[in-house]
């Protein structure tokens, strides 16, 4: 049976410690094109918890879905993905890739290696398409944006950073649009995340609300505790970076799935 993944979200968001943030591995060259050198995908155990996680140059990931890595390869949300079966999110993978040439690579380069990956071992076909989508729209607050630029200290500069934990979240070196993406990942919110500040450059800012649990009927899914004088997630963003989600609708770059195959783990 296929269904259309436009209505399927996410069961937890992803929980991720990025190595940009704490290790310092030199960068690839930034004009390469790396594939991966070694890959390997595997069947998760039911009690994993879902994590994508970059150790030093590789990317490992534990339960996570051909939806969890086209929404890290894409850039997407779940509401991009269109016609594909319902295996793509229910069947959950562990994933090791090592890339091909030396040196950690950057955002971009790593999600080139993913969509060679899923392309090669899952057989992955598609067309893109538009279609008219519910959004939200991050939009300058009154008052202007809080933004410090980034430091780059102990950072290499072609990476954004991540380091997430439910109701915080730490940002470094990235741009608008890559914070969109980030929100997508790993804040459990129901439709896409567009830049639409016109804000330029890269960013380095913290971000702490209180998680909403009753997504996951009433409990968190990581015995992590609220922080009660914490704000909601769309009043942190608002006081916080002098930032503003609005929800709208318009039209979206969606992935329809052609043809996918379950992974072959060799």
């Amino acid at each position: 049976m296929r269904l259309s993944l436009r209505v399927l979200v996410i069961a937890a968001p992803f929980f991720l410690a990025q190595a940009g943030l704490t290790q310092a591995v030199p960068s690839m060259v930034a004009d390469a094109d790396p594939t991966f050198d070694v890959a390997t995908i595997k069947p998760s155990r039911p009690d994993e918890q879902r994590s994508v996680l970059v150790q030093g140059t590789r990317l490992v990931t534990a339960d996570t879905s051909l939806v969890d890595l086209m929404m890290f390869a894409y850039g997407i949300h779940p509401l991009q993905i269109v016609d594909g079966p319902e295996w793509f999110s229910t069947e959950k993978f562990d994933v090791v890739v090592q890339p091909n040439l030396p040196g950690r690579p950057s955002t971009a380069q790593m999600r080139s290696i993913v969509q060679k990956l899923i392309a090669d071992r899952f057989t992955l076909t598609f067309h893109h398409a538009q279609r008219e989508l519910p959004v939200y729209r991050i939009v300058i607050a009154k008052g202007g944006p809080k933004l410090p630029a980034t430091t780059k200290e102990g950072l290499e500069t072609n990476t954004a950073a991540v380091a997430f934990r439910e109701g915080t979240m730490t940002v470094r070196n990235a741009t608008l649009p890559e914070f969109a993406s980030l929100l997508q990942r790993y804040v459990r919110l129901d439709r896409p995340v567009v830049d639409h500040t016109g804000i330029a450059g890269k960013h380095d800012f913290n971000l702490h609300w209180t998680p909403d649990f009753s997504q996951f009927d009433g409990k968190s899914p990581w015995s992590v505790k609220s922080d009660e004088n914490a704000p909601s997630f769309y009043t942190a963003i608002q006081e916080q970076l002098g930032l503003k989600l609005e929800a709208a609708k318009e039209p979206a770059d969606v992935l329809v799935i052609d043809h996918a195959d379950r992974p072959s783990q060799d």
